[in-house]
């Protein structure tokens, strides 16, 4: 089964804002759904006057990226020989694109690109690489990346990508059975939930569990909560009329402003508060605007 163009009929507001630079999002084909949360891509027109950032906020997840054309840059590291690879993190990071810039990507679902890796995530998570990540991986990086550069489209981009991914699987030993159970608790709680009580509804022990996270996130599970817990609470932020910050803090599970104040700066960068504002200054008038988006193949 082929991929096919993923279908947002409600918009995220980051999504509406890069519309203009033709972003589109391709789910995988089914063999690799289970790895793969999609592949994206953009452009930049030449006439961009300056770059374009966006914060990538950490969910488990990794990415590699492929420059097409132009320049581009996560937290100030260049893509080195037409790729960055982005692993799991537990901080946010800037993606800075200059103009005429094109880029493709993949997005591996939390914990589930560990299957396309030779070694145990904790390795490099928190780094960002060029080619030079290319020891990490179960398919010739070079190669492929050689030959997204030369094809004509995005469907042949998103073909030779995945039957690289496919041949790396082939080889690989997979993920543990467990892990996806394990992450979808910690997520649908928010972080709010006692990681005793994740434990015990998992069915692993404590041990069982850091030493997955360990291999596959390359984060502790405490962490990867946390990562959770400030994603509720920036969707709580995104809202046009937001509550007050005691409010989002009490919403997202915390007992004190003070403390989701640091765990929010300690992942995101900002303060709430700044981060506030920046939505306010960035998102609301594309959250507020009639527009439509129209993905095509």
């Amino acid at each position: 089964m082929t991929s096919t163009l993923a279908q947002f009929p409600q918009q995220a507001a980051w999504q509406r804002n890069l519309a203009p630079f033709g972003y589109r999002q391709i789910l995988p084909m089914r063999a690799l759904a289970s790895y793969v949360q999609h592949y994206w891509e953009l452009a930049l027109p030449t006439a961009q006057h300056s770059p374009h950032s966006e914060l990538l906020h950490p969910d488990g997840g990794s990415s590699l990226l492929f420059q097409l054309a132009g320049e581009l840059n996560i937290n100030g590291v260049r893509a080195h020989q037409g790729v960055l690879f982005s692993p799991t993190a537990a901080h946010s990071a800037q993606l800075s694109l200059a103009a005429g810039v094109q880029v493709f990507a993949v997005r591996f679902r939390p914990g589930m690109g560990a299957a396309f890796w030779r070694c145990a995530t904790s390795e490099f998570a928190g780094e960002v690489l060029g080619l030079d990540g290319a020891h990490y991986l179960r398919f010739d990086l070079p190669a492929v990346t050689e030959q997204l550069q030369a094809a004509p489209d995005l469907p042949s981009r998103v073909a030779l990508l995945e039957a690289a991914l496919c041949g790396a699987l082939a080889g690989s030993a997979g993920i543990a059975s467990t892990l996806p159970q394990t992450l979808a608790l910690l997520r649908a709680s928010r972080g709010q939930q006692p990681l005793t009580q994740i434990v015990a509804q998992s069915g692993l022990g404590q041990r069982q569990l850091e030493r997955l996270c360990h291999r596959y996130l390359g984060l502790t599970a405490k962490q990867f909560s946390r990562l959770h817990r400030v994603a509720y609470s920036r969707e709580l932020l995104k809202q046009v009329q937001p509550e007050p910050l005691a409010d989002v803090a009490y919403g997202a599970g915390y007992s004190d402003q003070a403390h989701f104040s640091h765990d929010f700066k300690s992942v995101v960068g900002l303060t709430p508060g700044q981060y506030l504002r920046r939505v306010r200054a960035r998102y609301h008038p594309a959250e507020q605007a009639d527009a439509a988006i129209i993905h095509r193949a």
